[in-house]
């Protein structure tokens, strides 16, 4: 998870002054009274997002986003193709594609 700054809107509580007519002949018969409003307004609160991480299987390591195999023997003349498998080029052999194979004499 990790934390991002956001811009977020309330209702912000204010004291309006109005007047109604009443009674009072001093003030040429208008009261004043308040009553709270609101008005939206602004400001900064902090979201925690969360992104999904994936994790690779056993055997295999994390590689520019993608799940590779892993050889614990570097495959000499070869790829990985899969955990602790190499596939070697043509004419080499072994665990890791260090073997040279020769194929017997024709007669």
């Amino acid at each position: 998870s990790y934390s991002v700054t956001v811009q977020e809107s309330y209702p912000h509580p204010f004291d309006q002054i109005y007047y109604t007519s009443c009674t009072d002949i001093l003030n040429w018969f208008k009261c004043t009274r308040h009553r709270i409003s609101y008005r939206t307004a602004y400001r900064h609160g902090e979201k925690t997002m969360y992104r999904r991480k994936s994790q690779c299987c056993p055997g295999f390591y994390e590689s520019r986003e993608m799940c590779v195999p892993h050889c614990a023997d570097k495959c000499v003349h070869g790829r990985c193709i899969a955990p602790n498998t190499c596939q070697c080029e043509p004419g080499w052999g072994g665990p890791n594609c260090s073997s040279g194979e020769f194929s017997p004499a024709s007669a």
